[in-house]
């Protein structure tokens, strides 16, 4: 398992990722450097949502090593249960993002096909 370091590092710059895009993709509609965005709305869609993803994905490990961490520190690590899990931390984490993984598989179909990247339809009826 990596340093909460490069945990961190790299949760950050998903995240970052994700905020420049959008916000940058923002400033330039507003600058009216983008007129239509045509063909790309549907892939950067997708982009965003897949560095939605990965930033859950890449927090799993922080939030596991800040509460194993928060339980040493407290002087818990000699509690059978809490010693267990500090043994188990990279089991806990693979067991966490396996059910994030399997909620993927089921979720992100069904929500595809319930309309997730289609393009709001800018004629709407009321």
């Amino acid at each position: 398992m990596l340093s909460m370091r490069r945990h961190v590092l790299i949760f950050v710059s998903v995240f970052g990722a994700m905020l420049a895009i959008t916000i940058g993709g923002n400033i330039l509609a507003a600058a009216g450097v983008i007129h239509d965005m045509g063909a790309f709305k549907t892939p950067m869609m997708v982009l965003i949502f897949g560095l939605f993803l990965a930033s859950g994905f890449a927090f799993v490990p922080i939030m596991v090593k800040l509460v194993l961490g928060t339980q040493r520190k407290l002087g818990n690590e000699n509690v059978p249960v809490v010693a267990a899990a500090l043994r188990a931390e990279r089991t806990i984490v693979f067991v966490l993002w396996g059910l994030m993984a399997l909620g993927c598989i089921v979720g992100i179909p069904a929500a595809i096909q319930g309309g997730l990247f289609n393009p709001p339809s800018t004629n709407s009826q009321k």
